[in-house]
Parts: C-alpha cells; sequence; structure tokens
C-alpha cells in the first residue's frame, strides 16, 4: 500500500510539474514578448524628439533676395525704372579703386607657375580718399602680402576647384582690412588671374 501512495504522490506531482511550468511560461516569457513593445516605445519617442528637434532648428524655408538687373534703356526687367534699388540703399555709391596689377610666383604643386594678376577693391564712395592714400603709403607691404599669399596659396585654390577664386579674395581682404582698417572695403575684385608656366 505504501507503494501505492507513493505512486499516486509521484503522479500528482508529475502532474502538477507540467501546469507549474505552463504558469511559469506565462509569468516568465513576458520579458521576450514585451521587448518589442519597448522598443516601439523607444522609437516612437526617438522619432517624436526628433521631429521636434528639426522644426525647432530648421525653421522653414527662407525667401530668398533677387537681383535687379538693368536693362540698356534703363529699366528693370519688371519694367520700371531702376532708379528704385539706389534709392533703396539710401544713395550710398561705391567705387573701385585698383590695388595691384603684378605677378607672383607660386611653386606649390612642385612646378613653377607665374600669375599675372590684376587686383581691385570696392568701397563706399566716402571712404575713396583713405583707400587711395592707404594704398599709395603701403604700396610695397601690400603687395608683399599679396605675393606671399599667391606663394603659398594651392594652385587649385587659384582658379582650378575655385573659378570664383573665393579662398585668394577672402585672404586678400583680410589682409587689406589689416592695412587699410577694418570695414572700409566692401568686397576684393579679382578680374585677372592668368597662370603661366615658368620654363626656367
Amino acid at each position: 500500500m505504501a507503494e501505492k501512495a507513493e505512486k499516486a504522490e509521484k503522479g500528482e506531482r508529475k502532474a502538477e510539474a507540467p501546469a507549474a511550468g505552463h504558469e511559469k511560461a506565462k509569468a516568465g516569457g513576458g520579458l521576450l514578448a514585451k521587448t518589442p513593445v519597448l522598443l516601439g516605445g523607444a522609437m516612437l519617442i526617438e522619432a517624436v524628439v526628433l521631429f521636434a528637434g528639426f522644426k525647432f532648428i530648421g525653421g522653414g524655408a527662407k525667401p530668398a533676395a533677387g537681383a535687379t538687373v538693368t536693362l540698356a534703356d534703363g529699366k528693370s526687367e519688371g519694367g520700371d525704372k531702376a532708379d528704385g534699388a539706389a534709392s533703396d540703399k539710401g544713395d550710398k555709391k561705391t567705387v573701385e579703386v585698383q590695388v595691384l596689377d603684378f605677378k607672383a610666383e607660386n611653386k606649390q604643386s612642385g612646378r613653377t607657375f607665374l600669375y599675372d594678376l590684376s587686383i581691385f577693391v570696392v568701397a563706399k564712395s566716402q571712404f575713396q580718399e583713405k583707400v587711395n592714400s592707404a594704398i599709395k603709403a603701403h604700396d610695397a607691404l601690400i603687395q608683399d602680402r599679396v605675393r606671399t599669399i599667391i606663394a603659398e596659396s594651392d594652385p587649385e585654390k587659384l582658379g582650378g576647384s575655385e573659378p570664383g577664386l573665393e579662398t585668394l579674395r577672402r585672404q586678400i581682404k583680410y589682409q587689406l582690412d589689416e592695412i587699410v582698417g577694418d570695414g572700409v572695403i566692401d568686397e576684393v575684385l579679382v578680374p585677372r588671374c592668368i597662370p603661366y608656366a615658368a620654363g626656367y
């Protein structure tokens, strides 16, 4: 009889064991079941934060200002007189002053190039005398600074990859601002920058 009681007891334990395992699977398997929900929630929060950040930083599209093109008959493209553009700026006329017309050497690529340069500056007409006198007083200094800029520049920046010579203009403007005075020169113009291979 004791054997029967032991067998019955073992049978009950076996019956309880699968039922307990089934309950543990329901309770313990929740981590794997909850992971996709947690990841989805985190991705949703991240999307909201990114959207709000782009809205805050971007600020939307901004209108671009257009240029007024003056035709030969004195009218702008819209048909009205082009005088409106000058009156909008408060009749602040600008002048172009020649700074240099010389040749400078560059050996940065391993080959010697001679650059034929012509440099002008654009300044307000009220500063014309100041610019002219500073250029005359510091002619050798200006030539030295520009020659140094040309000699140290990568030939690609002197017309190769930058057809507008933006780097050269910026560097020359910085040097001229140091010599003439900050805020006097509006823009540097380089109408001629022709490289010649030097064969010596």
